[in-house]
């Protein structure tokens, strides 16, 4: 339960919440993104690791570190290149992408997930509540 905090706490530092984003991640689930999309999210997130090095708690490390990896996953699920290769070939076109539109489209996927790894964290302590007998 420790690492959906710290993917909560992460994804709050991503900017601002839009109303409704984290409602309208979680109705995508990250549906209709290329494998490419995934590899800018996983080079946006690793950029913003690369900004708060030396200011991260653990938590958000871990958080940081969760989403890049819910990325990669996704991009290797769907490519074979190893991913060492398709990140160094896909960070020149990631460096021409805008910013902003980054932050939205990454800050938006990366809620959605933080999201459903609330749910998860939440559905699995009722579990062992259930399962230890304290209610």
């Amino acid at each position: 339960m420790r690492i959906a905090r710290g993917i909560i706490a992460a994804f709050a530092l991503l900017g601002a919440s839009v109303a409704g984003a984290q409602e309208a991640a979680s109705s995508t689930n990250g549906q209709g993104f290329s494998p490419e999309d995934d590899l800018d999210c996983a080079l946006y997130v690793g950029s913003l690791m690369g900004e708060a090095e030396g200011v991260m708690t653990p938590d958000v490390q871990t958080a940081y570190l969760a989403s890049m990896t819910y990325f990669i996953g996704r991009y290797e699920a769907q490519r074979g290149t190893p991913i060492n290769v398709a990140l160094a070939e896909r960070y020149p076109e990631f460096l021409k992408q805008d910013a902003r539109t980054m932050e939205q489209i990454c800050g938006l996927r990366t809620r959605g997930f933080a999201s459903r790894m609330e749910t998860i964290s939440r559905v699995l302590a009722d579990v062992q509540r259930e399962q230890t007998g304290d209610e």
